[in-house]
């Protein structure tokens, strides 16, 4: 197949007399959208509000700066985005919007990196038109003004993937001392990025063996062992600490047996993420409670490491019991990963559009740069060796996705790689035409339809949209505006998808305070037994009946609450309050497994 070379068409003298004056046109751009955009949220409910995962890390950020922070247990949460938060609050001060303020920075510099990205892998045309499609794409505008991790994790992953096109070919030991560093400090952003970690010197050795520039074994070695360094020194704050506090030597967090057990087990028939019954949903009780469940499971108490592996072993059992039924599972994910849906675990653009103006505009949609992204980079693979090394750190990524869950967050390192490959495929499209190679335009055409085909195809979870309901009304609640919230819970009901459990949950809750017994009874019961909701459920029933002087009805709710999630704290403090006038001795024999279970607490607290 007939390659474009470097620079085929693309207008280089023009590019390259006046490349930096466009780029700063096009970054000016992203700094103005940015900045537009968060000014359009000021104008929300969710300017001055945190969700779930935003209060972790500003909670945890707060508490490192102001030198509280303690814990016994290996990292949960991925640590490097609180020590940098941690640093900003140290600097000015404890107040989350100055992290929008960073992400808005990281946002502008992520652009500015596509562009070097594209620059490396074909010319400065291909990276001045990256630099401006990663501009406008809407998703990475959101997460550069909002107070997630997002938009680090994004900047740490396109930085590995500069340092790693710019060795390649050419290699430096600083570059590749760099590149280690780099790497350790993405896997402390998110965890699964560790399965490329140990493919990103191989891949330079290998560059260096076949362009016969370093291929002595001394070259080799050095290269390896300063890359090793380098990743060594960015890993060993993090390892030295999870050692010195837990025994433990602990690369990552606790989080892969979980998080695989919540993507693949049968109950969970999407290729989404969704709850379980056993363990709350709040992120800072999720993983202990899943460590008490596993406890329980086997009869003996199990670390935080220990339950991980527990729940990869349960994982692996019922991928080998049930092949076919997991096997569909993976390819249902597979094809959400490249779902044309963005499946948001906080924030929705389509949804968030009707309170910001800003993201009505007509931006680029994903399915049209994974389209470009993807043939472009396959019609590429032949004639390039940088190619195919992005392609198969690609493909990796992409694989912990479908091994675990995808949403439009965790697939935005994808696109870092799609839009070069994007931009450099329609430069391919218009060379092909020009030269008259219809064949090869035709093929490059078949590609694009193909995966815009798949980026359509239906699959189950898809179009969900009452978790951004509830979370709007959960808001809108906090701020006093109740009627409001139980419009929008309503809404979240009717709509009798997954998360509709929650709405039901609230709205019990709010209608059984304003008396209307028989109305909170009606959401309660659209609430089965096989919901992740059913613990919560049973646990408010329990106060409902306590409030109704019920003590039987009470005790009975709070037991099958515990039966389903045993790792609940409060309500197990309100069964031994209602054991205590019936039953001393069972009430105290609730009271010690009250503190077995607070000893699993009080070894995480974070």
């Amino acid at each position: 197949m007939i390659q474009i070379e470097k620079g085929y068409g693309s207008g280089t003298g023009l590019t390259d007399r006046y490349a930096h004056l466009f780029l700063s046109a096009v970054l000016l751009l992203a700094l103005a959208l940015r900045i537009y955009a968060l000014f359009g949220l000021r104008e929300t409910v969710y300017f001055d509000s945190l969700l779930i995962d935003e209060r972790v890390y500003h909670e945890w950020a707060r508490s490192i700066a102001d030198g509280i922070f303690k814990s016994s247990s290996v990292y949960e949460f991925a640590p490097l985005p609180a020590y940098v938060m941690a640093f900003v609050y140290k600097i000015l001060s404890p107040d989350f919007q100055y992290v929008r303020g960073m992400n808005i920075i990281l946002g502008v510099l992520l652009c500015l990196l596509v562009y070097f990205i594209g620059s490396e892998l074909r010319d400065r045309l291909a990276g001045l038109l990256a630099c401006l499609v990663a501009a406008l794409y809407e998703p990475f505008i959101l997460y550069s003004i909002v107070p997630l991790k997002t938009s680090l994790v994004i900047f740490l992953f396109a930085l590995t993937i500069y340092v790693l096109v710019t060795t390649l070919g050419k290699v430096s030991f600083i570059r590749v001392l760099f590149l280690g560093t780099v790497a350790g400090l993405l896997i402390n952003s998110r965890p699964n990025f560790i399965v490329i970690i140990p493919f990103l010197p191989l891949l330079v050795v290998r560059d260096l063996y076949k362009n016969k520039t370093g291929s002595s074994w001394k070259a080799m070695t050095i290269t390896l062992a300063l890359y090793v360094l380098g990743f060594s020194l960015a890993v060993s704050p993090f390892v030295i600490r999870n050692y010195k506090v837990a025994g433990q030597f602990a690369l990552t967090t606790t989080q892969t047996g979980r998080n695989l057990y919540y993507a693949n087990n049968p109950e969970n028939r999407d290729p989404y993420y969704r709850p379980v019954p056993f363990a709350s949903s709040v992120p800072t009780e999720q993983a202990v409670q899943f460590t008490i469940e596993a406890s329980r499971r086997v009869g003996t108490r199990l670390t935080p490491g220990e339950a991980s592996s527990y729940w990869t072993g349960e994982v692996l059992k019922k991928a080998l019991e049930h092949p076919a039924s997991f096997a569909w599972k993976l390819i249902q994910k597979t094809l959400a990963l490249f779902n044309l849906f963005e499946a948001g675990d906080h924030y929705h653009i389509g949804f968030l559009s009707r309170f910001v103006t800003f993201f009505k505009w007509p931006f680029l949609p994903f399915w049209l740069i994974f389209s470009l992204g993807m043939a472009g980079m396959l019609l590429n693979l032949a004639g390039s060796g940088r190619t195919r090394y992005l392609f198969i750190i690609f493909c990796l990524y992409a694989l912990t996705l479908v091994i675990f869950y995808t949403s439009a967050r965790l697939r935005l390192p994808l696109v870092v790689i799609l839009i070069p490959f994007g931009v450099i495929g329609s430069l391919d499209m218009r060379a092909y035409l020009k030269r008259k190679q219809f064949k090869t335009a035709a093929l490059l055409a078949a590609m694009i339809l193909f995966f815009l085909l798949t980026s359509f195809l239906p699959i189950r979870g898809t179009g969900d949209m009452t978790a951004y309901y509830n979370t709007h009304a959960v808001i809108l609640d906090g701020k006093g505006l109740k009627d409001e919230a139980i419009r929008y819970w309503e809404e979240s009901s009717r709509m009798d998808r997954p998360y509709s459990a929650y709405a039901n949950l609230f709205l019990a809750g709010r209608y059984y305070s304003r008396g209307d017994r028989k109305k909170a009874d009606i959401f309660l019961k659209k609430i089965p037994d096989s919901s992740f909701a059913s613990s919560a459920k049973y646990g408010l029933i329990g106060d409902l009946r306590v409030h109704e002087g019920k003590i039987d009805e009470a005790i009975v709710a709070y037991e099958k609450s515990l039966a389903i999630n045993s790792g609940q704290r409060r309500i197990r403090r309100e069964l031994i309050k209602l054991y205590w006038n019936r039953d001393r001795e069972r009430a105290l024999a609730e009271y010690e497994t009250l503190q077995y279970i607070n000893s699993f607490y009080n070894k995480s607290e974070s």
